[in-house]
């Protein structure tokens, strides 16, 4: 032990060597202190981040941006829906228009118009097609009922024609041909 210029003397007088009790306690007092400054540190770095505006904005821009895609994610499904929606109900125009042109027909002879309607959509009788004018425009409604074993179709069709000529209401004639009606326009 002298190789190393220790004296155990020089230690014999020292208080805490004579209370080993206080010695411990001072030694956990230590401890304890070097334990509360650590979490103490730790949590004052925390909070001051946590309180930091610029991370705080940065939470608040990525809640904002992730609502925004869900706003922008629910208007794409949106406009899919109603390009779906307005897709079908064209092809459920066009079909209708398709299924019209096949029992309306317009022709025009030499000093009248006749439009010829074909009555089995209509249930085959001429008192469901009525007949309106208005100045130069023949206006023409028709209903019927269609029903097959599994559904019940109602069948309604409207269209006014517009003729440049002036047209002479008092000579409208209506004749049944078989399953036509047809309806004789004059013009002056």
């Amino acid at each position: 032990m002298e190789e190393q210029n220790y004296k155990h003397e020089e230690f014999d007088n020292c208080f805490l060597c004579k209370h080993p009790a206080l010695r411990y306690t001072l030694i956990g007092l230590l401890v304890f202190l070097g334990a509360f400054m650590a979490f103490y540190i730790v949590s004052d770095w925390h909070f001051k981040r946590m309180m930091d505006p610029a991370i705080y904005m940065r939470g608040i821009d990525r809640a904002i941006m992730k609502k925004e895609r869900g706003i922008e994610r629910f208007e794409r499904r949106a406009l899919e829906q109603q390009e779906w929606i307005d897709k079908k109900a064209y092809q459920m125009q066009h079909k209708m228009m398709q299924h019209a042109a096949q029992f309306i027909h317009v022709e025009k002879v030499d000093d009248a118009y006749k439009i010829m309607i074909d009555l089995k959509p209509f249930d085959n009788n001429e008192k469901n097609v009525e007949v309106k004018t208005d100045g130069n425009t023949v206006i023409i409604t028709a209903a019927g009922e269609n029903t097959s074993r599994h559904r019940q179709e109602i069948v309604k069709y409207s269209q006014a024609f517009a003729f440049g000529e002036t047209i002479d209401k008092a000579n409208i004639t209506k004749v049944r041909e078989g399953d036509k009606y047809i309806i004789t326009i004059p013009f002056d």
